[in-house]
């Protein structure tokens, strides 16, 4: 009997209402109005997801009428970066299109010329002579990688003399030019040889192009124009700040603008564009201009 009592008061507890100003309520009605919608969520979770919505029609809209006969279709717009097709105008009005990716050819023929013009100013005629000059000199701008060596006869010369020797190449073609000295049978040599790696040149011969800054192409798929400028500065081992560039473009589209850089030779960016690194950065129609892009030199996209 106490148990079952015990029972009784539980079963009567639990379908007693509750009373208040707003009337009475079951337990259930409570929780349903006081903080719980009808899909058993309070109400400060409830999403637009939770809230049931009419899709708009056309005519809702205004959409009433069609212009042509033609069966309609569905389909989705603007949803991959390839929808996005964005090409650079710059100050001229010319439009940033990637035709070329080959880097141009040096202008052997007019470098030679210019190198005769500062023969007098820049070669020490004292220490070599004029056709051991030529020869260094043919061997500094070539454009080939090469294991040619110029040789000077220092025999019986003290080692100041040829010091000297060391110095005026030195002076006269930075370190695109790398001398050392052998002895073969009793004989003293000063050889010449091009550094292989061309890390450094002596812009005094080695740019012969039109202009101070190259400026080129780069296409990017699905990148932003900041990452593909480090990724090729990267290649180049050379820091970002020395690429420089009209506008950013976004990340998701596929992009043609123009960057530069100062006397860096074409084939080195075509080569570091080529790498596996960089499969979403292309780079190409090279130029030279007098001057170096800046954020805002252009007119729109």
């Amino acid at each position: 009997m106490r148990g079952g009592h015990r029972g009784g008061r539980g079963q009567n507890r639990g379908n007693r209402g509750f009373r208040g100003s707003r009337g009475n309520y079951s337990r259930g009605d409570r929780q349903n109005n006081l903080g719980y919608n009808n899909y058993n969520k309070p109400w400060h979770s409830q999403t637009k997801r939770d809230i049931p919505t009419k899709r708009l029609s056309e005519e809702d809209i205004g959409v009433t009428e069609y212009l042509s006969e033609h069966q309609g279709f569905n389909g989705i717009i603007k949803s991959r970066f390839s929808d996005f097709q964005v090409s650079e105008i710059n100050e001229a009005g010319e439009v940033a299109q990637l035709t070329d990716e080959s880097p141009p050819e040096a202008p052997l023929e007019e470098l030679v010329e210019d190198d005769e013009e500062l023969l007098l100013n820049k070669y020490n005629l004292e220490i070599l002579p004029m056709e051991t000059w030529d020869k260094i000199n043919k061997l500094a701008v070539s454009t080939e990688q090469t294991s040619e060596k110029i040789e000077v006869d220092v025999s019986g010369m003290s080692k100041e003399d040829r010091t000297k020797i060391h110095e005026a190449v030195k002076k006269a073609f930075g370190e695109s030019i790398i001398g050392s000295t052998v002895t073969v049978e009793d004989k003293k040599f000063v050889t010449f040889t091009k550094y292989r790696k061309g890390v450094r040149f002596d812009n005094r011969v080695k740019w012969v192009w039109g202009g101070e800054y190259v400026h080129f192409v780069v296409y990017k798929e699905n990148c932003d124009t900041m990452e593909a400028a480090s990724v090729l500065a990267q290649r180049l081992h050379i820091s970002p700040s020395m690429l420089g560039y009209a506008g950013t473009k976004d990340r998701r589209a596929k992009t043609s603008q123009w960057f530069s850089i100062r006397r860096f030779e074409p084939r080195r960016i075509a080569s570091a564009a080529q790498q596996n690194r960089m499969p979403r950065v292309r780079v190409g129609n090279f130029c030279f201009k007098d001057y170096h892009l800046k954020l805002g030199m252009l007119k729109g996209n």
